[in-house]
C-alpha cells in the first residue's frame, strides 16, 4: 500500500559551456541541403541507468524535456542542468560518481547524446571507453553486464564498450554493484563522436622556398587519420605507402571527400593541374588511416585504434584534421595523444576546431592536448578565419591553438563522386576549416622533418611555432605563435626556440614560479642573443617586476642550446589573463598567464528546520565556472573545498516528513562574497511555508515545482527542484536583496477542487486529510457515514461495520488496502478508510480507469486514524463526505518572487495576476478520460520539465486559471487516459507555447472536428525545399484551433496507426515512408509533385477521422544557393459546430465554413476554388454539396443537409477539393469526420 515519494532535483548552470559536442572535419560551413531542426523534432535518450528521457522542440527555441525513471528505479530523484541550451540529467545515484571522475559526465548530456546520434532513434546502444585500473590487464578485464567488447585501447588503458539499452538496469547494477565486474572499471567515458573538422595557401606558407632548397618532405611518412583517400585520384598517384581501415565503413575509399582534400594538402603532386596544384611536402609519402567513416563520422575509440596504428607504424607527423567539443585536455582523445607521443616520438598536428563564432575556450579535442599541435586557420590576409576556435583552453586556462596556417577557400583534390565544399572541376574543389588549415601545418612539419631528420617531436613543435609569423592584433588565445612560416624554419639555419611557454595558473599561495625557455643554435657559430619580454594583460597592463627574465643577453653554442628562464613573483601579480611572448628577433616564445584570485577553505554544513543536522543537496555558484559544486552532503559528513575568492551564489534543499506531510525546506544564499576560511551553514531554521490562496476550495492535484535563477558577472544560474505528490510543503529562507545582478525565485502549484472532503463534528474536532486509493470508486455528491474502528488483525470486527466506514487501524506490518476493501465490502461496509503505520508514506494517486473495488477505499495518516478511532470507541462518531470526482475548475500558478525572498510568501490568486482558460475537451471515442498537461517557462528558460499526467473528463470544458506575469505556457492534451499516469505525458496534441494578460479570458477546443493531417496554422511547423531536398513537417493531426497538432504514436497504441506517405515526381514514385515527416528528394530541374498521405487509426478510444487520404498537387524548383523556399501545399481548414461530442443533429442543415490557404509564410492562394462532397455510409457514396458561396481571404461558406439519423450510419464522411490559379491543388478525404445525433 505504500507509496514513496519521488522527486527530480534540477539544477541548471546558464553560463556553463557543455563540454563535449560533435566533433567535425574541422571543414569549414556545412553543406547546403540539410533542414535545421525545427517544432515537432522529437529525441528519446535512455541514460546508461536506463532512465529515459525525451526532449521534443517547440516554438520559440525552446523544447519539452520529460524524465522517466527506469524499470525498478521509480523512487530515484534526477539532477539537471541546463546550460547555454544543453540539457544534463544525472540520476541521484550518479551523482557521486559523476563528481569522483569515475563515470563521464558527457554521459548525461542529453543534447549532446542527440547530437551526436546516441538518442534511441539512431542507436540502440551507449558507446563507452572502459578505463581499467592500474594494473589490470586488458585482455582479461572482466566484462561488465550487457555490453559487448569493442577494440582495446592501449594508449588510454582501456576498452570501447556499448550498453544495451533495453538491458541498462543489468549494467547499472554490474557497475554499482558489490560484485567484481566494477571493481576492475577505475573509469568509463562517453564514446564521443569525432567528425571530419591550395594553389595560393602552398606560397603563403612559404613551402616554395623550401623546396628550392631541396626540402619537400622527402624521405618522411605522414599518416592521415580521416576519411580515407581516392586511390585513383592523379595527384595521390603512387603518394600512398600505407593503408588501414577502422572505421564502420567497407574500406579506405574516400566517399566523403574530406581525406583525399587533406591529403593532397600534404604532399599532392599537382598532376590533375600539370604541376600547379601541389601540396605543402609533395616529397613526402602518406599513411592514410581511415577512421571517418562515409558520413564523415567516427567514435573516440575508433580515432584511438588510428591513432595506435599511426604511430605504431612509424610515421613521423600524424595529421588529425577532424576533432570533438571543447575540452580541458584530459579527455580520452587528449590523454591517447599525449602517451602516443611520449611513446613513440609522433608529432600530431591537430584542427582547433571551427566553433570560433561561440568565442573563448573553444578548442576541441584531441587539439586540447599538450603535446598536439594544435592549428588555427586565418585567410589570405593572415587575418582570423570567423569560424577558427580559440583559446584559453578550459581548465588551466593554458595557450591554444599553438599555430595558425591558411583555411579559407582551400582548393586541393576532390575525390571522386563527393561534392565537399565548393567543387572547381573534376578533380579539385575549393574549402574552408581548421581542417584545411591543419595538413598545411603538417606538410611544414615533414618538411621540417626532413631538415633535421633528428628531431623530436617537441623539437618540430618548437621550430614551427618559434618561427611563426604573428599577425598584429591577434592575442595568444586566437592564433598561437602565428601563422606557420615553413621557409623561416627550414631553409635559414639560425635559432629556435620554446614555442610555447604557460606559466599559470598561479594564485598567492602558488610562491616563486620559475620555467626555461630552451634556444637551440643549428648554425657551426656561436650566437648571442637579447631576449626581450612583452606580456600584457587584456586590458593592455603590464605585469611590471612581477614578471621577468634571468638574462638580458645569452650565448647559444654552436650547434648546442641555451636556456633563459622567466620568473613569477605570484603574490606581486596583480590578477587577471596575460599573453605575449619572449622576442628574439623574429623568433618568439608565446606567452601564457593566469593569476587567480586566492582560494580559501569552505565547510558546508546543513541544518534542517528541526534544528538538527540532516542530509542535503547544495549547490555552489561563483565568477568561475570551474569551481561550481553540485553534489549531496550527508548529515555527518561536511563538505569541504577550496574556492577562490569571489562573489557567490549557493542553494541547499532538506526533505523531512512522511506524506502526506513530506517537506521539502529550501535554503538560498543569493549573494555571498568569499574573503576568507569560510563556515557555510546552510540553516533552515528560518524557512518560510510558500502559501497559495484561491477563490475557491482547492488541493494539490499534481507536482510542486520550484526554482532559483541567478544572475551576476557573466553567470546565469537556474537551479530547479521538482517534487512528486507526497510533498505537499515548500518551505524557503528569506533573503537580503541582491546588490549586483538579478535573483528571481519561484514555486509551481496545479491545484483542484478536493476531490474528497471529510467533516467530524464540531465538538469532535479531528482534521481529516483522505486519499484515494488509485482503483477505488469515486464518491460523488454528499454522504452522511458513522466510523467504526476494526483491527485490521481481526476480520471478524468488519461485521459491525455494515452501511458504516470502516476504519482499519494497522497490523504490525502494515495493511493491505485490496484485501481490506474486500473483507469490508463482504461484510456490507459502504467504505474502508486505511490508517497508516507510523512512519510511512500516506499517498494515493487516484486512477480513474481500470477495475475498480467493491467499494471507496481511502487513506489516512497514523495520527489522524488514530486519533478518530481512539474517538469511535467512545461513542457516535460521523463524517460528513463530500465528493467532487471531475472537478469543474484548476488551478495553474506559478507563483514569482523577484529580487528577494520576502519574510513571508503568500500568493492570492486572482485577476491581477491571472487569466481564465475555458478548456472544451472534445470527446473522441469510448474513453471517458483523457491525459493532459500544461508546461510552464519563465522568460529565461529553454526547458520545461514535468512529470506525472493530470486528467479531464472527455466531452466537458473546465475552466483553468493560470498565472499571467511574463509566465510562458504550453498545454498538451492526449485524447485517451493513459495507463501509467505516473509517468510523463509524452504523447498527445499541443499547442504553440503562448503568454496571457491578467485578466484575460479565453477558449482552447482540442480534438473538435474536423481532425485531419495539415500544415497547421502558428505552429511553425515549415515545409520547404533546400537545394534539392524537401524538409516535410506534416503532423496526421490537426483540429481547426489555431496550432494544435499531434503526430501518430503507433508505439503507445493497442492497435497501431496504418500511415503511409508517397512522393511522386511527375508521376513516377521517388520515395515512400512511414509518414510526411523529414526528408524527401527533389528533382535538379522543375518538376510537378504529388504526396499523397494515408492514415488509418481504429483503436477504440478514437471514433472521428478513423481513415483520411490526403493529396497535394505542387510544382518546385530549386531554390536560389543557399536558399530555402517554401512549398505551396494547399491546405483545407474546417469549420463545423458540433457539441463536446462532436456531434450534430441529424435531419438538419448544418452551415460549415471551409479554407482554403496556403501554410504559414506564403502569400494567399491565387483564385481559390473548392469542392465539397458528403458521405453518410464511409465513403460507398458520395453527394456534391452544391450550396458553397465564396466569401473572400479563401473562405468558404457552404449549408449541409444531414438525413435523418435512421437514414446513416451515424457520422458524417467529407471529400473536399481545393485548387489556385498556380496550378497547386488538395484532395482530402476523411471518414467519420464528425458524428451526428
Amino acid at each position: 500500500m505504500t507509496w514513496r515519494s519521488r522527486a527530480i532535483t534540477l539544477g541548471c548552470t546558464g553560463a556553463l559551456v557543455a563540454a563535449f559536442g560533435h566533433a567535425a572535419p574541422a571543414a569549414a560551413e556545412p553543406a547546403n541541403g540539410s533542414p535545421a531542426p525545427g517544432p515537432g523534432e522529437r529525441h528519446t535518450v535512455t541514460l546508461l541507468t536506463g532512465d529515459v528521457v525525451r526532449v521534443e522542440s517547440v516554438q520559440g527555441g525552446r523544447q519539452i524535456a520529460t524524465v522517466q525513471p527506469g524499470k525498478g528505479r521509480e523512487n530515484i530523484r534526477f539532477s539537471q542542468s541546463e546550460v547555454d541550451g544543453k540539457l544534463l540529467v544525472i540520476p541521484a545515484d550518479a551523482l557521486s560518481l559523476v563528481a569522483g571522475k569515475r563515470l563521464d559526465k558527457a554521459l548525461f548530456n542529453v543534447t549532446d547524446l542527440i547530437a551526436q546520434g546516441y538518442a534511441d532513434e539512431s542507436s540502440p546502444t551507449v558507446p563507452m571507453i572502459a578505463h581499467y585500473a592500474k594494473g589490470v590487464s586488458i585482455a582479461s578485464a572482466p566484462t561488465l553486464a550487457a555490453t559487448t567488447q569493442g577494440a582495446e585501447l592501449p594508449s588510454v588503458n582501456g576498452r570501447a564498450v556499448r550498453e544495451d539499452k533495453k538491458r541498462a538496469g543489468e549494467f547499472w547494477q554490474s557497475f554499482t554493484g558489490p560484485h567484481a565486474a566494477s571493481g576492475a572499471v577505475e573509469r568509463i567515458t562517453l564514446d564521443r563522436k569525432v567528425h571530419a573538422s591550395l594553389d595560393r595557401s602552398v606560397p603563403q606558407i612559404g613551402a616554395p622556398e623550401a623546396w628550392a632548397a631541396g626540402f619537400d618532405g622527402s624521405g618522411v611518412a605522414v599518416a592521415v587519420l580521416d576519411t580515407g583517400y581516392d586511390p585513383n585520384h592523379p595527384d595521390l598517384a603512387g603518394k600512398v605507402a600505407k593503408s588501414a581501415n577502422f572505421s564502420t565503413s567497407p574500406d579506405v575509399v574516400d566517399r566523403f571527400g574530406h581525406g583525399t582534400h587533406v591529403a593532397a594538402t600534404i604532399a599532392g603532386t599537382g598532376a590533375a593541374a600539370g604541376g600547379a596544384r601541389k601540396g605543402a611536402a609533395p616529397g613526402a609519402k602518406l599513411y592514410v588511416g581511415k577512421v571517418l567513416g562515409d558520413d564523415g563520422t567516427a567514435s573516440s575509440s575508433e580515432v584511438l585504434q588510428g591513432m595506435e596504428w599511426a604511430a605504431a607504424s612509424g610515421a613521423k607527423v600524424i595529421n588529425m584534421s577532424l576533432g570533438g567539443g571543447a575540452t580541458d585536455g584530459t579527455d580520452d582523445l587528449s590523454v591517447g595523444l599525449n602517451e602516443l607521443t611520449a611513446r613513440t616520438g609522433a608529432l600530431f598536428v591537430v584542427a582547433a576546431g571551427n566553433d570560433g563564432q561561440n568565442g573563448a575556450s573553444t578548442i576541441g579535442t584531441p587539439g586540447t592536448a599538450d603535446a598536439a599541435l594544435t592549428v588555427g586557420a586565418v585567410d589570405r590576409k593572415d587575418e582570423l578565419a570567423p569560424f577558427s576556435s580559440m583559446g584559453p583552453r578550459q581548465g588551466d586556462q593554458a595557450v591554444k591553438p599553438d599555430i595558425t596556417a591558411p583555411g579559407v577557400g582551400i582548393v586541393a583534390a576532390r575525390a571522386a563522386g563527393t561534392a565537399l565544399g565548393e567543387v572547381v572541376d573534376q578533380y579539385y574543389t575549393a574549402a574552408s576549416g581548421t581542417s584545411m588549415a591543419t595538413p598545411h601545418v603538417a606538410g611544414a612539419a615533414a618538411i621540417l622533418a626532413q631538415r633535421y631528420p633528428q628531431w623530436t617531436a617537441q623539437q618540430l613543435k618548437d621550430g614551427l611555432a618559434s618561427t611563426s609569423k604573428p599577425s598584429a592584433g591577434l592575442n595568444a588565445f586566437q592564433q598561437g605563435g602565428g601563422r606557420v612560416d615553413v621557409a623561416a624554419a627550414a631553409v635559414h639555419p639560425g635559432v629556435f626556440a620554446t614555442g610555447t611557454l604557460n606559466l599559470g595558473p598561479v594564485t598567492n599561495d602558488s610562491g616563486p614560479v620559475r620555467k626555461e625557455i630552451t634556444y637551440t643554435n643549428t648554425t657551426s657559430a656561436p650566437v648571442t642573443i637579447t631576449p626581450k619580454l612583452d606580456l600584457r594583460r587584456g586590458d593592455g597592463a603590464t605585469p611590471g617586476d612581477a614578471v621577468k627574465l634571468d638574462k638580458s643577453t645569452v650565448e647559444v653554442p654552436a650547434n648546442g642550446t641555451a636556456t633563459v628562464a622567466v620568473s613569477v613573483d605570484s603574490a606581486a601579480l596583480v590578477p587577471g589573463n596575460y599573453t605575449g611572448s619572449v622576442l628574439v628577433g623574429a623568433v618568439h616564445t608565446t606567452i601564457g598567464l593566469v593569476k587567480e584570485p586566492p582560494k580559501h577553505k569552505v565547510t558546508v554544513t546543513g541544518v534542517g528546520r528541526d534544528g538538527k543536522a540532516h542530509p542535503m543537496d547544495i549547490q555552489i555558484f561563483g565568477d568561475d565556472m570551474r569551481y561550481d559544486i553540485v553534489g549531496d552532503v550527508v548529515s555527518d559528513h561536511p563538505f569541504v573545498t577550496e574556492l577562490p575568492e569571489g562573489t557567490y551564489y549557493a542553494r541547499a534543499m532538506f526533505h523531512t516528513g512522511w506524506a502526506p506531510d513530506e517537506e521539502l525546506a529550501i535554503v538560498l544564499k543569493p549573494e555571498f562574497s568569499l574573503t576568507g576560511d569560510l563556515n557555510l551553514v546552510m540553516d533552515a531554521r528560518n524557512a518560510v511555508p510558500v502559501e497559495i490562496k484561491t477563490p475557491r476550495p482547492s488541493t494539490l492535484e499534481n507536482i510542486i515545482s520550484s526554482y532559483a535563477h541567478r544572475e551576476f558577472g557573466s553567470r546565469k544560474i537556474s537551479n530547479y527542484v521538482m517534487e512528486f505528490p507526497g510533498v505537499r510543503h515548500i518551505y524557503v529562507t528569506p533573503t537580503q536583496k541582491v546588490k549586483n545582478g538579478t535573483f528571481e525565485f519561484g514555486t509551481r502549484w496545479q491545484l483542484t477542487a478536493p476531490m474528497l472532503t471529510a467533516t467530524t463534528l464540531p465538538w469532535v474536532g479531528i482534521k481529516t486529510e483522505l486519499f484515494y486509493y488509485a482503483s477505488s470508486p469515486a464518491i460523488s455528491g454528499f454522504k452522511w457515514l458513522d466510523v467504526v474502528p476494526v483491527a485490521a488483525d481481526k476480520p471478524e470486527q468488519y461485521a459491525k461495520a455494515r452501511g458504516k466506514i470502516a476504519l482499519v487501524t494497522p497490523a504490525k506490518d502494515g495493511t493491505d488496502p485490496d484485501a481490506a476493501a474486500k473483507q469490508a465490502a463482504a461484510a456490507g461496509a459502504a467504505m474502508v478508510m486505511v490508517v497508516s503505520l507510523p512512519e510511512e508514506h500516506t499517498y494515493g494517486h487516484w486512477q480513474p480507469r481500470g477495475d475498480r473495488l467493491p467499494i471507496p477505499a481511502v487513506l489516512i495518516t497514523n495520527e489522524q486514524g488514530m486519533k478518530l478511532a481512539d474517538r469511535a470507541k467512545y461513542g457516535f462518531t460521523s463524517l460528513f463526505l463530500q465528493g467532487t470526482p471531475v472537478s469543474p475548475y484548476l488551478y495553474d500558478v506559478m507563483q514569482v518572487t523577484r529580487d528577494q525572498i520576502p519574510q513571508k510568501i503568500v500568493y492570492q490568486v486572482n485577476e491581477r495576476n491571472s487569466a481564465t482558460v475555458t478548456a472544451n475537451y472534445h470527446a473522441t471515442g469510448k474513453d471517458e478520460w483523457l491525459s493532459e498537461q500544461r508546461f510552464g517557462w519563465r522568460p529565461w528558460e529553454k526547458t520545461a520539465i514535468n512529470q506525472y499526467q493530470r486528467y479531464a473528463h472527455t466531452g466537458t470544458a473546465r475552466e483553468e486559471i493560470v498565472s499571467t506575469d511574463e509566465t510562458i505556457w504550453q498545454h498538451r492534451v492526449n485524447n485517451k487516459l493513459n495507463w501509467d499516469t505516473f509517468q510523463p505525458l509524452a504523447v498527445g496534441m499541443l499547442e504553440q507555447p503562448r503568454t496571457f494578460s491578467p485578466g484575460q479570458r479565453a477558449t482552447e477546443n482540442w480534438y473538435a472536428p474536423v481532425v485531419r493531417p495539415a500544415i497547421p496554422r502558428g505552429a511553425g511547423l515549415e515545409t520547404s525545399r533546400t537545394g534539392d531536398t524537401f524538409a516535410f513537417r506534416i503532423p496526421e493531426f490537426v483540429d481547426p484551433e489555431t496550432s494544435h497538432y499531434a503526430f501518430s504514436e503507433s508505439a503507445w497504441e493497442e492497435v497501431p496507426d496504418q500511415v503511409s506517405a508517397k512522393l511522386y515526381q511527375d508521376g513516377k514514385l521517388v520515395k515512400e515512408g512511414p509518414a510526411a515527416w523529414g526528408k524527401f528528394p527533389a528533382s535538379a530541374d522543375p518538376a510537378k509533385y504529388r504526396l499523397d498521405l494515408a492514415l488509418t487509426k481504429t483503436t477504440p478510444d478514437w471514433t472521428y477521422g478513423t481513415h483520411t487520404e490526403t493529396s497535394w498537387t505542387f510544382g518546385s524548383k530549386r531554390p536560389a544557393e543557399g536558399k530555402t523556399d517554401l512549398l505551396p501545399l494547399l491546405q483545407v481548414d474546417y469549420g463545423v459546430q458540433t457539441d463536446l461530442a462532436q456531434k450534430a443533429r441529424a435531419g438538419r442543415a448544418l452551415p460549415v465554413e471551409f479554407t482554403v490557404r496556403n501554410q504559414d509564410g506564403l502569400a494567399a492562394p491565387k483564385n481559390p476554388q473548392l469542392t465539397v462532397e458528403v458521405s453518410y455510409d464511409d465513403g460507398r457514396t458520395w453527394t456534391n454539396v452544391k450550396r458553397m458561396d465564396p466569401i473572400g481571404g479563401g473562405r468558404f461558406r457552404a449549408v449541409v443537409g444531414h438525413p435523418r439519423l435512421d437514414r446513416t450510419n451515424g457520422f458524417v464522411a467529407l471529400r473536399v477539393q481545393g485548387s489556385d490559379a498556380d496550378g497547386n491543388a488538395v484532395q482530402q478525404t476523411v471518414l467519420r469526420a464528425y458524428g451526428l445525433s
